[in-house]
Formats: C-alpha cells, structure tokens, sequence
C-alpha cells in the first residue's frame, strides 16, 4: 500500500478579500492518492438514504491498475446525476474509477463499503466513462486534459510505476502544488475569475510548492 502523509483538499476559494484560488487534482495525484484504480462496469447503484445526492455502486472490475479487490467493489459516490448512473447501468459503459477508503465503513441496508470515489475537480467524481472521457482528467504534464481512453489507462500505468519506483527507494509522496499557465487546456477547464492550481506528487514536478503562499 501507498503511504500517503498529506491527505489533502481539491479545492479552496476565498484566501483573503480579494484573492480566489480553485485547486484540481490532477490524474498524476488521484494515481498517487488512491487505494484502489480499478477498470469495469457499474453493474447497479441505490440512493442512500443520508447525503447529498449519496449514492452506493455495485462495480464490476475487469482489471485493477493499482490496490487489491476482488472482482466485485462496491463503493459510495456524490454529485453525480441519476440519468448518467442509468446510463452507464443499462449500456454497460467501461468505466475507470479512483477510490479511497473511508475512515469507518458505511452503511446502508443490506450493504456496507469502506471505499468512495474520489474527486477530479470542482465536486466531479472521478468516475471516469472509458468510452467518452469529456474533460475530466486533467494532466499536470503540458497542462493537459485526457480525453483519449488508451492515453488515459497508459498514463496512469506510467504514473502508479514511477510512483512505485520512487517509494522502494523508501520515500513518501507528498502532495504540492503546481501553479497553471494562463490559457492551457487545464487553466480554461478550472479558470472561473480565480488563480489556478493542481496537486501534484511532489517528486514530479521541481516547479510545483508546498505550500500556495
């Protein structure tokens, strides 16, 4: 398992009167700060009967990039619209998705899960549809945003490597973070009258800070 020593927000507004800052994770992060990347098909999903639009997933993997899983996972997922999961349900759409684990299981009926799905930006699971990934992940390297489905399994193979490479030199992964050029694919994606950043792991990116100030 990854250690990861900072678990931190995908996002911040409002640093000061007039300053506002919109952070995203990058893939490179969500690569870093996941327990679980799986790929597959969401087989069902119920709404829960607490959070905001809280749904629980039944998720059928046909293959783990990272983590250990059996073949079923069933994980929580928020702000995402009930037409999309039936959509995704019915087609038996390839799906990616990021998951962390809770810090106490959760409940609901008959079924329990320690794991959710993670956020891309801006309140965006990252429930990735293979098929069509629209602007969702976003790659700190050139600024890019990955809408080819093989680019995005390969980066992410190349990521969770590096990532690996790294650790077995007995080092932990920190997030930073990495300051977006003014008119890139990343910046247009996040830019709403704000600053933008992404994290990153630490290691990749020489330019990226610790610390926003």
């Amino acid at each position: 398992m990854k250690k990861i020593a900072i678990l931190a927000f995908s996002m911040f507004s409002l640093f000061g009167s007039k300053a506002e800052i919109n952070v995203g994770n990058s893939v490179e992060w969500l690569c870093a700060d996941a327990d679980i990347i799986a790929v597959g098909t969401l087989k069902s999903y119920t709404k829960c009967s607490t959070g905001n639009n809280l749904f629980l997933c039944t998720f059928q993997s046909t293959q783990i990039l990272f983590g250990t899983s059996g073949n079923s996972l069933i994980f929580t997922i928020n702000y995402i619209a009930t037409d999309s999961l039936n959509k995704y349900v019915s087609q038996k759409t390839p799906m990616l998705v990021f998951l962390q684990q809770n810090e106490s299981i959760y409940k609901s009926k008959k079924q329990e899960t320690w794991w959710f799905a993670m956020e891309a930006y801006n309140s965006k699971p990252a429930l990735v549809n293979l098929q069509s990934p629209s602007q969702l992940l976003i790659s700190a390297s050139g600024f890019s945003v990955l809408t080819s489905p093989q680019l995005i399994i390969s980066y992410c193979q190349i990521t969770l490597q590096k990532i690996a490479e790294y650790q077995v030199m007995g080092k932990s992964v920190f997030p930073n973070y990495l300051n977006i050029p003014f008119q890139t694919p990343a910046f247009n994606l996040l830019y709403s009258g704000s600053s933008c950043y992404l994290l990153v792991p630490d290691f990749m990116y020489a330019e990226s800070k610790q610390k926003l100030y």
